[in-house]
């Protein structure tokens, strides 16, 4: 198992030839080493080994950030963003537990953001046809629904007011925020996100305006997903029906919530592992959109490795962002026949 002393002895055998003035800088003594397992993970919001598999993921990008001279080990800087992002910490607090200072920290950020941003197409990615087959089945084994590969709903990030534009921000709460459209399959993995809309968009446009929402109209893309009430029906999303009149309707809107939770559940996950997403995120739109999809990459790498779930926000509120808003678009006749041949065979 790769360990933080590796990560140390690495960084600094190339210095052999380097001023001993800068060695001494480089090989500070990393002060969350001493961590216990709980503790570690509660500030890192990683087991160990996870944390080191992400820090030699992202050893290319970061291995040579040098701010004034002085190069931070990848641990580091992991360490650091980790922290700041899980604990929305202030960035002298996580410079502080990570052995560096607040500049050093701020400049260390945007180069990891860059970093994990760039794993977003490996990390989160629409399931493959063996995939969606797979999805599918165990869908259709728990509620009865055929051909479905994702459920899909939008919940808000609070930031500060932008210095521009900042009435577009202000979502139906009275608070700035971005809307962040995602779809998750069954076990919570999410295929797609979009963190680029202001909170005064509603989700079905941040939908609509999407890549996935083009292939799936041009079936370059196939699956079905759920969605609630802000949607639109269509031949690839179903949703309630506003009135269940009988039992088969009945029957149907009771599969469609209880499958579609999981979104809310999958927001909920993501939230708790990453504080700067549930309370307030304290950059401007365009830096939030880069924070959301890093934390969103490393929710799945998270997922991926079977890591334990956080429990200690149990009155967290993951704040949908157009919970009962009823679409007004007239739904589209493929999306209603849809719907009803699922109702009439499968209910």
């Amino acid at each position: 198992m790769l360990n933080l002393n590796e990560f140390l002895l690495e960084d600094s055998a190339s210095e052999e030839d380097e001023p001993e003035r800068l060695r001494l800088y480089r090989d500070r003594a990393c002060p969350f080493e001493t961590l216990s397992d709980v503790e570690f993970r509660k500030d890192f919001r990683f087991t160990r080994p996870v944390f080191y598999e992400l820090c030699e993921m992202l050893r290319e990008d970061l291995a040579h950030t040098t701010v004034r001279g002085t190069s931070l080990t990848v641990a580091q800087q992991v360490a650091a963003c980790v922290h700041l992002l899980g604990r929305n910490a202030m960035q002298a607090d996580s410079a502080r537990l990570a052995g560096c200072n607040q500049s050093t920290a701020s400049r260390t950020l945007r180069v990891f953001l860059d970093a994990v941003v760039k794993l977003a197409p490996r990390y989160i990615n629409w399931p493959s046809a063996a995939e969606q087959e797979e999805i599918a089945r165990r869908i259709y084994r728990k509620y009865r629904l055929p051909n479905i590969v994702g459920m899909i709903d939008g919940t808000h990030v609070r930031i500060v007011a932008p210095r521009e534009n900042a009435v577009d921000y202000i979502n139906r709460k009275r608070y700035h925020s971005i809307n962040v459209g995602a779809i998750c399959d069954d076990k919570f993995l999410f295929r797609w996100v979009s963190a680029s809309w202001p909170g005064s968009a509603h989700d079905s446009r941040v939908f609509k305006s999407s890549e996935l929402y083009k292939d799936l109209r041009a079936r370059r893309k196939r699956g079905c997903i759920i969605g609630d009430s802000a949607y639109t029906a269509e031949s690839f999303l179903i949703k309630v029906l506003s009135q269940a009149n009988t039992v088969k309707e009945q029957r149907y809107n009771r599969a469609i919530c209880s499958a579609r939770v999981k979104i809310e559940q999958a927001f909920g996950m993501l939230k708790r592992q990453w504080h700067i997403l549930h309370s307030e995120c304290r950059y401007d739109p365009d830096t939030a959109a880069r924070i959301t999809i890093t934390c969103v990459v490393l929710r799945n790498l998270a997922n991926q490795r079977h890591e334990p779930l956080f429990e200690d926000d149990d009155d967290l509120e993951v704040v949908e962002s157009d919970m009962g808003e009823e679409n007004q678009e007239v739904h589209t006749t493929s999306g209603r026949a849809l719907i009803r041949r699922i109702i009439e065979e499968f209910f």
